[in-house]
């Protein structure tokens, strides 16, 4: 018996362990006899399987993908799709790796069922959409009414980390990331007030317009779709929802004006959008890494944007022209500041350091080594203050030039996410362990958020385990083989056995655990019996090498 299948088994379900418990994509579901749209179907498959390479703003072989017009225009090699000859037609016969180049590169055939859609959409006549036109990148959404206002608050079954946290400017009100949801609070007291439906996915932004009367949420579904909404803070109700097709929003903001917004991504642009309508008023690509922090300045005349890689970068809002590229930062830029009076910028990063810049001049004013670990944010009030959180789990108040003023902490985890109320009297953090806390300025202890999580552990489903049929040798008592008595290279064999038996058996303990808390999705309990069967398997394996070592130490006696 051998150890090499087990260990295959063992790493293929283990590294696959995040696709085996998402649930199945919309695109993978059993194609209908109904008419298949761009629209309704085709769409989701390129943008989940082919939007990285070939959409609007970088499409590779001159291939955009991104809309109905310019899969009909084709790329450089020509036509991509033939109306009524799938067989003629590239975008069908390299998905489905009839011909080379097969797509996507390097990487195994999508689904059979996204396949048959595009050949059935090429076969039925290239519809666009029944009854209309299709939509652009950016675009704008319009919400069913029953996601208007406040609603009930969604329970969690654990905590998760702190993407976003705004305070209003005007109010005392919190939003922080719920389930699909924003979960609203009142300050000082923590009372909950509501939450907002996000059913566009995890919540990565929260920023409140800078007179207050606008709550912007951004976030998505990551590698699939992301959207930037607007909420009405009097009513509570959506103003505008716009929609980025290929990745979920990382960083986002309002306009002073509340008439643009500015986002960006993994996909290394930043856009800006008019907004109710979604209209794309400019595109900046000078990032060269995910777009991690993006805000506009108190007027509006300027926007920046820092990225994963160090960049850090300021255009003109209304002409799109680059105004500066500040350079100075090694590691991502998390958080950017603006001052009240827009003469000055403040910008965390991962390489510890937190920086002010001088907007006439372009240059770094002050540079002070922040966190240990690196700084995830920054947070700069209109009397002068600045608030830092950073990985070394504390939240620090600084001046312009650096110099520390007061220091909190330790949180529950790496702190995230940091605000200011209005009045700069609290400051408000997220941690990693998914807890909201305030600190009061003048000092005392924190306070956490009473945050909407299960009273109740989740109910354990009962998944059948198989019975080994073990060797006999496995219930023989056996007296203790050392070393000595035993050849050397069975001893060695034993010991590697015994290590990824314990492997294979501490994966599935984990997966046993994902799938009592999944219990609709049979994908996990499956995973699971087969790494039980791995782990029996090798249970075997290690009591014939025992029983080996026994029979060289009987024969060892012997002689």
């Amino acid at each position: 018996m051998t150890l090499r299948p087990c260990v295959f088994l063992l790493l293929a379900l283990v590294i696959h362990f995040s696709s085996l418990a998402a649930p199945p994509a919309r695109a993978d579901e059993k194609v209908e006899d109904a008419k298949v749209t761009f629209d309704g179907q085709v769409r989701p498959i390129l943008a989940k399987r082919c939007g990285k390479c070939h959409n609007a703003e970088r499409p590779r072989g001159e291939l955009d993908l991104s809309s109905y017009a310019a899969v009909m225009l084709g790329g450089v090699s020509g036509r991509a799709v033939v109306e009524g000859k799938p067989d003629s037609s590239p975008l069908y016969t390299m998905t489905a790796h009839l011909e080379d180049p097969k797509m996507p590169p390097n990487s195994p055939k999508i689904p059979q069922t996204e396949i048959d859609t595009l050949r059935k959409w090429i076969e039925g006549g290239l519809v666009e959409k029944v009854g209309g036109a299709t939509s652009t990148k950016a675009t704008p959404t319009l919400a069913p009414k029953n996601l208007d206002g406040l609603g009930n608050v969604a329970t969690l079954a654990r905590l998760t980390p702190v993407t976003a946290l705004a305070v209003s400017p005007s109010a005392p009100i919190v939003a922080v990331p719920g389930k699909k949801q924003i979960l609203l609070y009142e300050l000082p007291s923590g009372k909950s007030l509501g939450a907002l439906a996000f059913p566009e996915g995890e919540v990565h932004v929260l920023r409140f317009s800078r007179d207050g009367k606008m709550l912007l949420a951004a976030g998505g579904v990551g590698g699939q779709s992301g959207a930037i909404v607007g909420y009405d803070v009097a009513s509570w109700k959506r103003q505008f929802a716009v929609a980025d097709e290929n990745e979920a929003v990382l960083a986002a903001d309002i306009s002073a004006d509340k008439t643009r917004v500015v986002f960006g991504g993994p996909s290394r642009l930043v856009k800006v959008v008019s907004v109710p309508d979604g209209k794309i008023v400019h595109t900046f690509r000078k990032p060269t890494d995910w777009v991690l922090s993006v805000e506009f300045s108190p007027e509006g005349l300027l926007v920046a944007a820092g990225d994963r890689f160090g960049g850090l970068y300021v255009w003109e809002t209304k002409s799109g022209k680059e105004f500066y590229t500040l350079r100075g930062h090694t590691k991502g830029v998390t958080g950017i500041a603006w001052r009240a009076d827009s003469d000055a910028l403040a910008t965390s990063s991962d390489d510890q350091t937190v920086r002010v810049w001088n907007m006439h001049t372009g240059t770094e004013t002050a540079k002070w080594e922040a966190h240990e670990g690196g700084a995830a944010d920054v947070a700069f009030h209109v009397s002068g203050a600045i608030a830092t959180a950073g990985r070394d789990g504390r939240v620090k108040l600084w001046d312009e030039k650096g110099k520390r003023a007061a220091e909190f902490g330790p949180a529950d985890d790496a702190v995230l996410k940091v605000a200011f109320t209005a009045d700069a009297k609290t400051v408000l953090s997220g941690d990693w362990a998914g807890a909201v806390r305030t600190w009061p300025v003048a000092g005392g202890t924190g306070v956490k958020l009473a945050l909407p999580i299960e009273t109740k552990p989740a109910a354990l489903v009962a998944i059948p385990v198989p019975t080994p049929n073990l060797p006999v040798a496995a219930v023989r008592p056996t007296a203790p083989v050392g070393p000595s008595t035993a050849p050397a290279n069975l001893q060695a064999e034993l010991a590697r056995k015994r290590t990824a038996l314990k492997a294979v058996e501490d994966a599935a303990e984990k997966l046993k655990d994902e799938a009592a808390r999944s219990p609709k999705n049979p994908a996990l309990a499956k995973a699971y019996l087969q790494l039980c069967e791995a782990a029996l398997a090798m249970k075997a394996e290690v009591v014939e090498v025992e029983a080996a070592i026994t029979a060289a130490g009987s024969a060892e006696g012997k002689k």
